[in-house]
């Protein structure tokens, strides 16, 4: 989605409807198709089939002491999903535009500046990954539980060097708290459409969770 506040607006409304029902669920991954480049990224991410499984595992052993795994899977793996699909969808700055839109050029501008500082940092660890898993493969090494585990604590180790160096160069260029910004949003046909298929898609959810404590009744 183009305009950020859009986008904000039916990841909530999608949320909730998601965690609602099934039927809100399945009609989120529906809507998920109008951003087709952007789901075939996620279904692409080894991200995404790292977190399932755990969900998988949760859901088996909800449905073992008698509880509806089935349901929490499919509404817990369409959220991953909805998460993953909107994530692609991100642009540097739009975070920046949306927090100072929404809080202000005080601590709109700081909490902007912390998420597009944290999301750069999440897609450079993830190059980083890659490179390293790249070096062991022409080097003839397989992945392993003791070196992935040994390489993770140094990445986390590098991140947080990478992070106080950022800290000193906003410190250097005198940076202390808010700034100047001109949040600008271009909102367009299809996202207005999938904004309003949103909040039917929640409707839908709030009918479908009513109708089952009729039943209970």
């Amino acid at each position: 989605m183009q305009d950020a506040r859009l986008r904000l607006f039916s990841v909530l409304l999608l949320s909730a409807a998601t965690y609602l029902s099934v039927a809100g669920a399945l009609l989120t991954l529906f809507w998920l198709f109008l951003y087709p480049g952007s789901l075939v990224s996620t279904v692409k991410s080894k991200a995404l089939y790292i977190l399932l499984p755990f969900t998988g595992i949760v859901a088996l052993v909800m449905q073992i002491i008698g509880e509806n795994g089935i349901s929490y899977f499919i509404r817990i793996g369409i959220l991953l999903l909805l998460a993953f699909t909107i994530f692609q969808g991100w642009t540097p700055g739009e975070f920046l535009d949306l927090a100072v839109w929404l809080f202000g050029t005080g601590i709109g501008f700081d909490i902007g500046l912390a998420i597009e500082l944290t999301i750069q940092g999440i897609k450079d660890a993830d190059q980083d990954w890659s490179r390293v898993l790249t070096a062991m493969k022409l080097k003839g090494m397989h992945p392993e539980f003791w070196n992935l585990a040994s390489i993770g604590f140094l990445m986390i180790h590098l991140r947080l060097l990478r992070a106080d160096d950022q800290a000193d160069l906003l410190t250097t260029r005198g940076y202390k708290s808010g700034g100047s910004c001109c949040p600008h949003f271009e909102p367009s046909n299809r996202d207005i459409i999938a904004s309003l298929c949103a909040i039917l898609i929640l409707l839908v959810s709030f009918t479908a969770v009513r109708d089952i404590f009729i039943l209970m009744m």
